[in-house]
């Protein structure tokens, strides 16, 4: 899904230190009654930064969100797609030059990228604190982003977990674990590969590798060297597409290669992802889900507010509508997203409930027994930069 980043340590170590030159509007918007900012949010026009690498999620923001505030509160939304990582630079760039305001109002975040942000401070504030919607929002998902606290500086916008998707009709047996996987790869040269590590589904194909492979005190050290993981990835490389002479820089280049029949097999954060796209011809019909027995990374992603949003108010207004127990109930629905919920379903009313559980599944989607003993937590996100760091050198040259 969302791309990750590397830290640059000396401009993070200068910017922490920069106070935000915004820092008096800020108190006062977020020190306001929800009331009053929903006032002032009325009929404005709010821009919000995400990746836009799936047309389904596009197409929930644009034919769902957009119409759901202009009619609620004559917001103008519109969506702009950008890679993560270069929203990060972006921000980086205008807090050093002391930019008052910006033109972005809402990110999509997690991960390093918000551990970046919130280091060089680059997010507007407690925003949480003011979002009356906050209080269907599971506590679980909100506390904490990648082992990074959350502290109110961005609001959970849904929960996936990670899943293998396979072609049934060229794949009569998939594998059930990463020993398997590898036999599988080598008896089907050029059917298998993975993203770049600078792809955020990428980097976390090799995190997988790792929970598989390496011990409990190797994956609790960031500075631990992972033999048995750059072991694993470099037996699979003369097997992979194109010898593993190149790998496809994104999750987007690996589902084209699915859909196209190039390889067996895709992946990604989301267990519902596939739905959509069988549904519309892209992916084949007989696309299937594969849980591993090593384990499923669990990833909540989030919404925040960047420290010079031109538009705070309705920002605000924009992350508390798409909390909101039926629009977390559309991007449920593989229609347009499929995307796991954040919400509590016990604090929301009955007939939410049984709208929740009334969503049909479709036979891409695992069943909630498949991950029973096998979601995983998500590592310390140094060890996103040291894939990116280490796997050019280990793996991929």
């Amino acid at each position: 899904m969302i791309k990750q980043m590397t830290a640059i340590a000396a401009t993070g170590l200068l910017l922490a230190g920069c106070a935000s030159p915004a820092a008096p509007v800020q108190e006062k918007v977020l020190g306001s009654s929800y009331t009053s900012i929903a006032k002032d949010a009325n009929a404005t026009t709010v821009r919000m930064y995400m990746w836009g690498g799936d047309e389904g999620i596009n197409a929930y923001i644009d034919e769902y969100v957009a119409p759901k505030l202009k009619k609620e509160h004559k917001i103008t939304l519109k969506r702009v797609p950008i890679e993560t990582a270069d929203l990060i630079q972006k921000l980086r760039a205008e807090k050093k030059a002391g930019k008052e305001k910006g033109v972005i109002d809402v990110v999509w975040i997690n991960g390093d990228n918000f551990r970046n942000a919130k280091k060089d401070g680059l997010l507007y504030g407690e925003i949480t604190k003011v979002l009356p919607n906050m209080k269907y929002v599971d506590p679980q998902a909100q506390g904490s982003d990648s082992g990074t606290p959350t502290d109110h500086l961005e609001a959970a916008w849904g929960k996936v977990q990670y899943t293998f998707h396979y072609d049934q009709a060229s794949v009569k047996n998939p594998p059930q674990d990463l020993r398997e996987l590898k036999s599988w790869v080598k008896e089907n040269p050029g059917k298998f590969t993975y993203p770049e590590v600078t792809d955020f589904t990428g980097n976390a194909f090799v995190r997988h590798v790792m929970y598989g492979l390496e011990s409990k005190e190797t994956l609790k050290d960031p500075k631990a060297d992972f033999k048995k993981t750059w072991a694993y990835l470099n037996e699979l490389k003369p097997y992979l597409w194109k010898e593993g002479k190149t790998y496809p820089k994104t999750l987007a280049q690996l589902d084209q290669l699915y859909a196209k029949g190039s390889v067996a097999f895709t992946m990604g954060f989301n267990e519902r992802r596939a739905e959509q796209e069988v549904k519309s011809g892209t992916f084949p019909k007989e696309t299937r889900p594969l849980i591993l027995k090593d384990g499923s990374i669990a990833s909540t992603h989030f919404l925040s507010i960047p420290f010079n949003a031109p538009n705070p108010n309705g920002a605000l207004v924009t992350i508390n509508t798409l909390l909101s127990p039926d629009a977390q109930l559309k991007k449920f629905d593989g229609t347009y997203w499929g995307d796991g919920t954040s919400l509590d379903l016990t604090t929301v009313s009955q007939k939410e409930q049984q709208a929740f559980e009334e969503v049909p599944a479709a036979e891409s989607t695992p069943k909630p027994a498949a991950f029973e003993g096998k979601v995983r937590a998500e590592l310390d996100p140094a060890i996103f930069d040291m894939i990116r760091k280490d796997w050019p050198e280990r793996v991929a040259r």
